[in-house]
């Protein structure tokens, strides 16, 4: 008997509806049609032979046998991105200074830097966490190679960058906001999109800065602490914490774009390869954190 060979087009169509939860905004992200996407996952649910989506509602869940297929995938997915990576760049070689937010450092990209440095043994890393700011100057000085950090503005001709796609903010609390006379914020010191979204969508109401924190792992605290809420985006945000887009009476939070920034001049082909790996690893995790509307 044959051995039954699943299409990896099928199984990274299968993540992204997955994380995503429909097939509409999937199909939005990797640019089909709604009916495409429903049609590769028939394809896919009869080469394995059993359902692997069940709805109810409006809702997209996954079977049991979807819950097995869907470890099984990231698996399959991720052994083939790594190989792909290593056989298309088997003879970089060099040295990589990468800055980070701390949103990504802690965690979207640990296993995609630790996937590329597999892949490619003969290259150093060296990833730097620090503000939006700083990577800037970092980045015009030429002490860094790539930076991916939040925007809501162009920076300049001097950093040449790649908007890999935009995010919603979020409110970030312990528990539901009573009334209160002034709102209690959790916010980094300026300068910082966050902070700015915050007092923008507020406008005229009476607040006051409780607590702040140059760290991610302090803003989380003093929030889990009740010390005030914060605003951030849905990456990263501690299960222990609660997340909303609006609060009655406010309006919506805006969106942020991702991006990634490269020192200028021309590129090293190991720098180019890294931009196209962050590219795509933010892109494909991106739909997963966009649909977050709460």
């Amino acid at each position: 008997m044959v051995p039954l060979t699943l299409e990896l087009d099928l199984l990274r169509t299968f993540l992204l509806a997955t994380e995503v939860g429909s097939f509409k905004q999937a199909a939005s992200i990797v640019g089909r049609t709604q009916s495409a996407v429903s049609l590769q996952m028939r394809r896919l649910e009869s080469q394995v032979g059993v359902p692997v989506f069940q709805r109810i509602g409006r809702k997209l869940n996954l079977t049991e046998n979807g819950d097995i297929l869907l470890e099984y995938a990231r698996r399959l997915l991720a052994l083939n991105d790594e190989a792909v990576q290593a056989t298309a760049g088997t003879k970089l070689r060099g040295r990589l200074r990468l800055g980070l937010l701390q949103d990504f450092a802690e965690s979207i990209l640990p296993k995609t830097l630790a996937s590329f440095t597999r892949a490619q043994p003969g290259v150093q890393m060296h990833v730097r966490v620090e503000s939006s700011v700083k990577m800037l100057e970092s980045l015009h000085r030429k002490e860094l190679d790539l930076a991916v950090f939040f925007s809501r503005r162009e920076t300049s001709a001097r950093t040449p960058e790649i908007r890999v796609g935009s995010i919603p903010m979020v409110w970030v609390f312990q528990e539901a906001r009573r009334s209160a006379s002034a709102w209690n914020l959790v916010l980094f010191e300026p300068p910082c999109v966050f902070r700015e979204a915050a007092i923008a969508t507020l406008r005229d109401r009476p607040w006051k800065q409780t607590f702040s924190s140059p760290s991610l792992a302090g803003t989380w605290a003093a929030v889990s602490a009740g010390l005030g809420v914060s605003v951030r985006t849905p990456i990263g945000i501690p299960s222990c914490l609660q997340m909303r887009r609006q609060f009655p009476g406010l309006k919506k939070l805006p969106n942020v774009e991702i991006v990634v920034a490269q020192a200028s001049g021309s590129p090293t082909p190991l720098v180019g390869r890294l931009r196209e790996v962050l590219v795509q690893s933010l892109r494909t995790q991106l739909g997963a954190y966009a649909a977050a509307d709460a």
